[in-house]
């Protein structure tokens, strides 16, 4: 079966094409081996000259960077932790990294407001910033911004996400074309003893990356309104309001009461399309960073028509 475009959309078994959700190709794996050769950078001193007056520890990922927060408040505390989660669109849809790595550390979750939260954990989902941060006040003793998709997002006073709390945790390979990688801000130094080799690496690609930042940037915003324009003729609309501050780490966006989600996504998946549901809601997200192109969308697109058009017998 093809489309309009000649795109193939039928499922075709060992022999499709990959759309990843990180900006990683195949080629990063040469590009980044060469540049670990090359170079010796130092990340530390460009994030801290972004984030002055934070401490940086740089880890292999976001989910370290939460579990080393994690066991330096609970050192500080006698009892397990209760952790409040808190998101932007307030949906319970929340990464399964996050909650076992709360677990791991024999602590508890949840998502009501109690007089027994000692930690408020606030997910800036996907790239959209959770301003309540900049009005609200909250009665958790330590608060940990997750900005695992928000590298360069900021609030709506446009200073950086992971600013406004005593910790924050960021995932690199959400950003850059990068296999891991992330580090993590606080007010106190925190040590982290991971294999000093695997760091070094993370330094000196995304040290190199570190000048396009703004660059890709506004090429992923501009996806974004292109992605917005393409399905909304599909009858879909973004889940969020477009803001500029925002840097969006995929395009979520509402489905229409008539799809079926899970088969939606075994659908893209078949098709080697990277998505997910956004569970508790109508909300789906596809892959968008800064290699996305114009005509990736148009295949996501016309690979959604299909599976309308096909999907009782899909």
């Amino acid at each position: 079966m093809f489309s309009n475009k000649f795109y193939v959309t039928d499922h075709i078994e060992y022999n499709h094409p990959e759309f990843l959700i990180i900006p990683m190709r195949n080629s990063d794996i040469f590009n980044n081996a060469e540049l670990n050769r090359k170079h010796n950078l130092n990340l530390v001193r460009m994030l801290q000259n972004r984030y002055p007056n934070k401490h940086v520890t740089i880890t292999t990922g976001a989910r370290q960077s939460l579990n080393l927060i994690m066991k330096h408040i609970s050192s500080n505390m006698k009892d397990k932790l209760d952790v409040r989660i808190q998101t932007t669109s307030d949906n319970t849809y929340i990464s399964s990294c996050v909650t076992s790595t709360i677990e791991k550390n024999a602590n508890r979750w949840n998502r009501e407001i109690n007089k027994k939260n000692d930690v408020l954990l606030i997910n800036h989902e996907f790239g959209y910033a959770d301003n309540r941060l900049l009005n609200d006040s909250f009665s958790e003793k330590e608060i940990i911004e997750d900005c695992a998709y928000s590298f360069n997002s900021k609030y709506n006073n446009g200073e950086n996400c992971g600013t406004k709390s005593p910790f924050a945790i960021f995932s690199l390979s959400k950003f850059f074309p990068i296999q891991f990688g992330g580090f993590l801000l606080s007010d106190v130094p925190i040590e982290n003893n991971e294999d000093s080799r695997m760091l070094e690496y993370v330094e000196n690609v995304c040290g190199f990356y570190f000048s396009s930042i703004e660059k890709w940037s506004d090429y992923r915003n501009s996806i974004k309104l292109y992605y917005n324009e393409v399905f909304k003729e599909l009858g879909c609309n973004s889940y969020f309001d477009f803001n500029t501050n925002d840097v969006p780490g995929v395009y979520l966006f509402k489905l229409p009461a008539s799809i079926k989600q899970k088969e939606l996504k075994e659908f893209y998946n078949k098709r080697g399309v990277q998505c997910s549901i956004f569970y508790g809601s109508d909300g789906f997200f596809l892959p968008l960073n800064q290699y996305t192109t114009r005509n990736e969308v148009d295949y996501f697109a016309d690979l959604f028509h299909h599976f309308i058009a096909n999907q009782e017998v899909i």
